[in-house]
């Protein structure tokens, strides 16, 4: 979070009475915003090109210090031999780079069983900060039709609907376990067969749909349904023509 908001800062004693400006900063260098000491190790090129325009001869970048308490969390974690092991997957450096951006589709949704056959219209959103997707219906006005928030709630869509519940005797790479109440319906229960996660011992893999899978004309599937995507907006055109050359 913000350590020290946006605001004045004295100096530290026995200067307190005057305030930091821009000629007290430079990179590896050390200032005190209210007794704590905060070193300068480099700064972005807007910077550098600021302070030499007004004479100030930048030092040399200095490296960080490492972190004694990641160092060792890493010897635990290097140590450790679990027998299921997970991909640890750093999402932060996406979201700084891709907060706020998000890429739109304009689609349709043929409902086969619905009465008039019209087609839906629908809105997808791509968030390129954490690559999940939600899905906004555009409602006709007086087409009776009950208006939702959301078609799709903001999550990452997997390719492939995960396994449901088969008939009895059918052949599949999971086994239902104790069946209990109606198998249609919200109030069903069961349990799913923790011997295929047993064989399964590596780390396991799940396709979600990536911008690349994206594109004007694909179809996709939103849960069983097909889903035309049929235009998109300009900034998601530029966002492909920089990015993939489409």
């Amino acid at each position: 979070g913000t350590l020290v908001r946006r605001h004045r800062i004295p100096l530290p004693p026995p200067c307190e009475d005057q305030f930091y400006t821009i000629d007290h900063f430079n990179i590896n260098t050390e200032v005190t915003f209210y007794a704590r000491k905060y070193k300068i190790t480099d700064c972005d090129q807007f910077t550098k090109n600021f302070l030499r325009k007004m004479g100030v001869r930048l030092n040399p970048p200095t490296s960080q210090p490492d972190d004694l308490y990641t160092q060792e969390r890493q010897k635990i974690l290097d140590s450790m031999t679990p027998f299921r092991p997970y991909e640890r997957i750093d999402t932060l450096k996406q979201f700084l780079e891709h907060d706020g951006h998000v890429l739109r589709f304009f689609c349709v949704w043929n409902e086969p069983e619905s009465m008039f056959h019209d087609p839906r219209e629908l809105v997808l959103r791509y968030y390129l900060s954490d690559d999940t997707i939600d899905i906004k219906e555009i409602v006709p006005v007086n087409s009776g039709r009950d208006a939702v928030p959301l078609f799709l709630r903001r999550d990452k869509l997997p390719k492939h609907a995960p396994i449901g519940l088969y008939q009895p005797g059918t052949i599949t790479n999971r086994t239902v376990l104790n069946v209990l109440g109606n198998l249609v319906g919200n109030k069903s229960r069961y349990i799913l067969d923790n011997l295929f996660f047993f064989y399964k011992t590596g780390a396991v893999h799940q396709e979600f749909y990536k911008d690349s899978d994206l594109k004007i004309g694909a179809v996709i599937n939103v849960w069983g349904r097909k889903i035309i995507l049929c235009d998109c907006d300009e900034f998601s055109k530029e966002y492909y023509r920089t990015k993939y050359g489409i």
